[in-house]
């Protein structure tokens, strides 16, 4: 993984993750609620001490979608997700 931080999205924008350097360290429906998405990536940038430029949004494939929805949440490590999501994270 290129990116520092990923913010992975449901396809239906029902579900958010924030991934740091492959670990999951949040999940909600809108990461940032009450602060913004704007004010989220602040405190990222703040308490991790990244740049813009270490941080990625990406949509979850299908079969990630669906097994979010399943489970309730996406996987605790980046690399449990089956998706192939190599091109984004360059």
């Amino acid at each position: 993984m290129t990116k520092r931080v990923v913010i992975l999205s449901s396809q239906e924008d029902y579900w958010e993750a924030c991934y740091v350097d492959g670990k999951c360290v949040d999940q909600a429906h809108h990461l940032g609620e009450g602060s913004g998405k704007l004010g989220y990536v602040k405190e990222l940038k703040e308490k991790y001490g990244v740049t813009l430029d270490d941080i990625v949004e990406v949509a979850a494939d299908e079969v990630d979608d669906e097994k979010a929805m399943e489970c309730g949440s996406f996987p605790q490590l980046f690399e449990e997700l089956e998706g192939d999501y190599s091109l984004e994270l360059l």
